[in-house]
């Protein structure tokens, strides 16, 4: 199963490609990588190197801006720090205890601009959570909306585009180095 994926539909091929480039060395993420479904117009970012919550969050609210994707359906799935899903009501990205991911949460394009802008999420179990873009979350213990489970494979699907952050020039000189 992917852990951690985004799943966009009728999109331009050449604007995500990139987007997900700026996005992936500005918040200098390992990697990302792009997939195009060989039968419709449907693509997915993973992350193959692994991402904080709060990136992934962060990334995928980035994707939703105007005129970056335009995507009309994103979605996308990730393996939330059990202090999110299981042990608190709210708190912060910064604050997590544990070190485990047990539960997936669904993240939707739906949201709201209350103060603060949140974007839902679901879980697995049915809580609700809100992530504000200030790097906090609140859990409501019951959702209007449905967790649908993730694809568990790519077949359908095939790699246009792996990313990894620019390297600067310090980074080169270690490499020509061998440091």
């Amino acid at each position: 199963m992917i852990k951690e994926y985004i799943n966009l539909k009728d999109v331009d091929r050449e604007s995500l490609i990139s987007t997900v480039s700026e996005l992936t060395d500005s918040m200098k993420i390992k990697q990302s990588d792009i997939y195009e479904n060989k039968h419709e117009s449907d693509f997915i970012v993973t992350f193959p190197k692994g991402i904080s919550n709060e990136l992934f969050i962060f990334f995928y609210c980035a994707l939703m801006a105007p005129d970056l994707t335009n995507s009309k359906e994103l979605f996308g799935w990730f393996s939330a720090n059990d202090d999110m899903t299981l042990n608190y009501q709210n708190g912060e990205f910064s604050n997590f205890h544990s070190k485990d991911y047990s539960m997936q949460i669904m993240i939707l394009p739906e949201g709201d601009d209350k103060g603060n802008f949140h974007q839902y999420g679901v879980t697995e179990n049915g809580k609700e959570i809100h992530f504000g873009m200030d790097g906090t979350y609140k859990v409501l213990e019951n959702s209007e909306y449905k967790y649908e489970y993730p694809i568990s494979n790519l077949n359908e699907y095939e790699r246009i585009e792996t990313i990894e952050p620019k390297k600067g020039f310090f980074e080169k000189l270690k490499i020509k180095l061998g440091l």
